[in-house]
């Protein structure tokens, strides 16, 4: 598509969030394939060096509340895209109304009810964003749908009456960030530095608490050998006060968010994640290419690239004991979670950005 005018439409363009990596990767990649151009609200400075090719536009948009965000956002990406006149519009999600293709990545009337929270400010958001994101995935314009995971593209067809052509393309994975320690002496180090020093087994938690934070931390006990490691920006204070009260406050690591998460993950034997919902999970699969053997739940769109027992282990969080079960087989097996990291890393190579970006490219040249 020489000559072909791209915008990506999202909220911010950097490397600290799911959707940020995803639009940077794919520019990497694609930026001298076509002219593009990111409408977003924020940028930061060293990736937009590094896209030379690429035009950033500023979209201003109301910050100090959520919600405020969203519509501003949308109201005001809205007027900057139309003068632009791109060819194809890439939206991420209720980002542009005039898309042309867009990325979903979650459904928020399926997070509101899998993920219930007892906040009366995301309880509201849920209520005014739903009916929004229902008649944005109903609107006449947008002829194409990317989602991550087949689990995803179920939920807008279901949901939202999505009837219009959908690709599954999986998020790729930086196999080169992402990877093992490369020794014994730089996994030392960098557990000394996290907090977690000496040789006990470590599992890593990354990511909203909601997803299965107080669950993880409810079977340490079990395990009295273990430690566990949390990468997250949620609240700690109800899980330090939970690990408190199981008499495990010392084997319990909270590291707060980090701009390097690759080294949490270096320093870890298991991956635990039994989120009741989660579209895909790129710390699902960041943990896989760094060789960890991962026990995901069943109903994170991830798991779809896993084979259990090979490449890690799946199982239903709604089940009692299930977790603890997935525990155990790989406490209890000699070698089974070197076995399983050294698979989940194999497996994840084969998902890797540039199969992504070309998926994506190809979905670009059908949606215009």
């Amino acid at each position: 598509m020489p000559g072909t005018d791209i915008a990506l439409v999202i909220h911010d363009l950097d490397l600290t969030n799911g959707q940020g990596r995803y639009a940077v990767e794919l520019l990497r990649r694609l930026q001298s394939r076509a002219r593009f151009s990111v409408f977003s609200n924020t940028a930061d400075p060293a990736v937009l060096r590094e896209l030379p090719k690429v035009t950033w536009v500023h979209v201003p948009a109301w910050r100090r509340r959520y919600i405020g965000a969203v519509f501003s956002f949308l109201a005001m990406s809205e007027r900057a895209v139309r003068r632009a006149r791109p060819s194809v519009i890439h939206a991420q999600g209720l980002s542009c109304w005039s898309a042309d293709v867009i990325t979903v990545h979650m459904i928020n009337a399926v997070r509101s009810r899998r993920l219930a929270s007892r906040q009366r400010r995301a309880q509201i958001f849920s209520a005014i964003v739903t009916p929004v994101e229902r008649a944005f995935y109903r609107q006449a314009r947008a002829r194409q749908a990317i989602v991550m995971s087949r689990r995803l593209g179920a939920e807008l067809c279901g949901e939202y009456g999505w009837n219009r052509p959908v690709s599954v393309i999986p998020h790729g994975t930086d196999t080169e960030m992402f990877r093992p320690a490369l020794d014994p002496a730089e996994r030392s180090t960098l557990r000394g530095r996290l907090g977690v020093a000496g040789e006990a087994p470590v599992w890593l938690f990354v990511g909203e608490a909601v997803k299965g934070l107080k669950e993880t931390i409810a079977e340490l006990p079990a395990f009295r050998g273990s430690r566990l490691l949390v990468v997250s920006r949620s609240d700690p204070a109800p899980y330090r006060a939970q690990a408190a009260a199981l008499g495990i406050a010392d084997r319990v690591v909270f590291s707060g968010f980090t701009p390097h998460p690759e080294e949490a993950y270096r320093v870890a034997d298991v991956f635990v994640y039994p989120s009741p919902y989660e579209p895909f999970g790129m710390v699902v699969t960041e943990a896989m290419a760094s060789g960890l053997a991962c026990l995901v739940g069943t109903e994170v769109g991830a798991a779809e690239l896993m084979t259990h027992g090979r490449d890690g282990l799946l199982f239903n969080p709604a089940e009692a004991g299930a977790l603890r079960a997935g525990l155990e087989q790989l406490f209890s097996t000699p070698d089974a979670i070197r076995r399983v990291g050294i698979a989940a890393r194999a497996t994840i190579a084969q998902h890797d950005w540039n199969a992504c970006a070309e998926a994506t490219w190809q979905v670009y040249q059908r949606g215009r």
